[in-house]
Parts: structure tokens; C-alpha cells; sequence
């Protein structure tokens, strides 16, 4: 995929692919030091950028994530953010792990109105992302 990078902080690098319409995030190790309320606008920040460009399609790479958000936050998301996703026309959200990691089983809420994959491989996750 041919990206565009849209934003890119301590944090975070946010790219967007047009022909595919995929929006990308990749965290960056950085965020061990990260609080959830930072946690909560960059996810904030993304989600402008998902509506602005209406993607299809989220690639999200957590490789470098290191963050643990607290209890409260996973509640927080569904109602604030994956509202926004789908509003703005995703249909797919793909998390990217590093390959050979144990991946837990990621699917969406009962209230999303996208679908939640695991990948540990860049192209399949793209693939995926593409087909729907």
C-alpha cells in the first residue's frame, strides 16, 4: 500500500492509504509512560482523522504498544470512539501483533457495527482489510 502520514507525535504515527481507503496507527513503544486520559486523546485524535477521511478500514499496530489501560477505558472506546468508525464508513478493523506473538481473541462489541481481526502478518491484515 502506498501511504500518505497524516500525524506523528511521541506516541504515535498516524498514515493513510487513499486508492484503499485504509487508515493506519502505529503506536509507538513510548507509550509505557503513557496515562489513560493521553491514551483517551490520542484515540480521540484518530478518530477525527478516521471521519475526516472516511475510511473503509483500520490498521492498527500494536507492536510497539505498551500502554495498560485501566479498567475503564475499554467502556470508554466502545461508546466514544467506535461510534465515530462507524459513522464515518468503516467496515473492518484489523490489529496488527509482531509475528509469532500470542494473539488474544480481539473480535468487536455487540455495539460495533464493524468487524475485529487479529494478524501477525502485515499483508494478510491488509488483504483482510481490503476484501469487505
Amino acid at each position: 500500500m502506498q501511504t500518505t502520514q497524516l500525524h506523528e507525535d511521541k506516541f504515535l504515527k498516524i498514515s493513510w492509504e487513499e486508492k484503499e481507503r485504509v487508515i493506519r496507527i502505529d503506536w509507538k513503544e513510548a507509550t509505557s509512560s503513557m496515562t489513560d486520559e493521553e491514551f483517551k486523546a490520542a484515540l480521540t485524535l484518530f478518530a477525527g482523522h478516521v471521519e475526516q477521511k472516511k475510511a473503509r478500514g483500520i490498521l492498527v499496530d500494536v507492536s510497539g504498544f505498551r500502554h495498560k489501560p485501566g479498567p475503564e477505558v475499554q467502556p470508554w472506546r466502545v461508546k466514544n470512539i467506535s461510534n465515530r468508525y462507524a459513522a464515518a464508513g468503516v467496515k473492518r478493523q484489523a490489529f496488527l501483533f509482531p509475528k509469532g506473538a500470542q494473539m488474544p481473541p480481539m473480535r468487536s462489541s455487540p455495539e460495533e457495527k464493524f468487524l475485529t481481526e487479529t494478524f501477525d502478518d502485515v499483508q494478510k491484515a491488509e488483504a483482510w482489510l481490503t476484501a469487505g
